[in-house]
């Protein structure tokens, strides 16, 4: 069963440089089961990302967390660690409705 989570973190070095980071961290987001739903930072606040992901278990999100590599990766990128709020969605959820929109 896979697990929505909704996260806000802070950035400092603005969303391509974040997003890059993700690109590059490929590999390691497949290791841990992680999918993007959705990313992006608020329109009056460029600081303030919002991210819904899909993880397939409590153990993987426990995993990401814990995962000291990618930690320092995301702080490099300006990802402000001590910011983030993880929100995990109950199993009462609809996506995609009425249509999908997605831009890369």
């Amino acid at each position: 069963m896979a697990i929505i989570v909704k996260g806000q973190i802070t950035i400092t070095k603005g969303f391509d440089t974040w997003q890059k980071m993700v690109y590059q961290q490929d590999g390691k987001l497949d290791e841990h089961g992680i999918k993007f739903l959705f990313a992006g930072t608020e329109k009056e606040n460029p600081d303030q990302l919002h991210v819904i992901m899909m993880f397939p278990s409590m153990e993987a999100i426990q995993a990401f967390r814990d995962d000291e590599e990618l930690t320092e990766m995301r702080r490099e990128a300006g990802a402000v660690i001590e910011s983030n709020v993880m929100t995990p969605i109950s199993d009462d959820y609809f996506t995609n409705y009425p249509d999908a929109f997605i831009k890369n």
